[in-house]
């Protein structure tokens, strides 16, 4: 999990499109006093009461960290899986498959180990979650921490071991107060299919996301900010890439690895991590269009040229819905998990029903 590249299709010619790269990285860095290991007043939370404590806490991400670190100087996906799974695995595997197309310095610095400093965790109580937060900034050696924070997800396996399984990082520095019971442990959304005091119903946030492709006027639609306004230069710049014989359709992937976790905020609202698939469908409109893959496409489907791809991209996403209004898109990590040729410009996705 270590940076995003996203690969643009174009009619005779590979093109691609680098939107955004980000680090992974943290240390064991204070607390501060709004973190988990303390409510408001500081007051420490007991020993044992929450999914982890705060030092249990600790200790999970310093190995996240040092196996990380150790996958990524070797491009390893079989050991980064022993610490990741869900969304952020397949964020991480397409990541290293994306190498290929890298330039040796883009590999080297990539393979800079890192860590995560100013550490935040916020952590349920036992019983509540199987799952706990963090927000923190990433650092490599000999290089300023990351400008905005990460927020991830790490969470308990059927095993029992834990694993990072959802990050994203923000636009912003900005995050919503959560709200806390009496003894300081956060408080989770044990159903996110209904609103419970926000103005949406947090499963409603992948829609929302989805909608920013569609160009579409979803009634939850997110507020304007630089992630809205990124995802949306997307369809326009590949429909430019196509025109005047291709164009670009987009629509929800396969929700294989669609997954939301959510706390409530102090003023009534909701924070929100969730994965969104979003599926491309580049498609020539003449009969005799043909569309040349991208070089991070060729990746997936090799040197070769079809009447029609299909472009799969996994998105991790954090948001915050209000008590009333819409919804705040606060940042967005997405990679191109998948590409596949279409067997005509309509034809399906080999291996799909869509």
């Amino acid at each position: 999990m270590k940076s995003a590249v996203r690969g643009v299709a174009g009619i005779a010619c590979a093109s691609s499109l680098v939107l955004m790269v980000a680090g992974c990285g943290g240390g064991s860095g204070k607390d501060s006093a709004d973190g988990s290991g303390s409510t408001d007043d500081k007051q420490e939370q007991s020993a044992g009461v929450g999914v982890v404590s705060r030092a249990q806490a600790d200790k999970l991400i310093d190995h996240y960290e040092k196996v990380n670190n150790r996958a990524n100087k070797n491009s390893d996906p079989k050991l980064l899986s022993t610490v990741e799974g869900g969304a952020v695995f397949e964020q991480s595997k397409s990541t290293f498959k994306m190498q290929k197309t890298w330039s040796a310095k883009e590999r080297a610095d990539y393979r800079n180990p890192f860590r995560y400093v100013d550490r935040k965790f916020y952590i349920p109580r036992k019983g509540t979650a199987d799952w706990f937060a963090m927000v923190a900034h990433s650092k490599s050696p000999g290089e300023k921490k990351g400008k905005y924070p990460g927020i991830l997800v790490m969470e308990k396996q059927k095993s029992g071991d834990w694993k990072m399984i959802a990050g994203s990082y923000s636009e912003t520095k900005w995050l919503p107060k959560f709200a806390k019971d009496e003894d300081g442990f956060v408080k989770p959304v044990s159903d996110t299919s209904v609103m419970s005091g926000s103005a949406m119903a947090p499963d409603a946030l992948s829609d929302s996301l989805l909608d920013l492709y569609k160009q579409g006027s979803a009634k939850n639609r997110f507020r304007t900010s630089k992630s809205t306004n990124a995802i949306r230069k997307i369809p326009k710049s590949q429909n430019k890439l196509l025109s005047p014989h291709g164009e670009a359709v987009f629509s929800r992937g396969e929700s294989t690895h669609e997954k939301i976790h959510a706390l409530r905020t102090k003023d009534g609202g909701t924070f929100a991590v969730f994965s969104t698939e979003v599926r491309e469908h580049d498609r020539g409109t003449e009969v005799s269009a043909t569309i040349h893959p991208s070089d991070s496409m060729k990746v997936y489907v090799g040197n070769t040229s079809a009447p029609a791809f299909f472009v799969d991209w996994l998105h991790v996403s954090s948001a915050y819905i209000p008590p009333k209004g819409n919804p705040k898109l606060l940042g967005t990590e997405y990679d191109m998990t998948g590409a596949a040729a279409g067997s005509g410009q309509d034809g399906e996705m080999p291996g799909t029903d869509t």
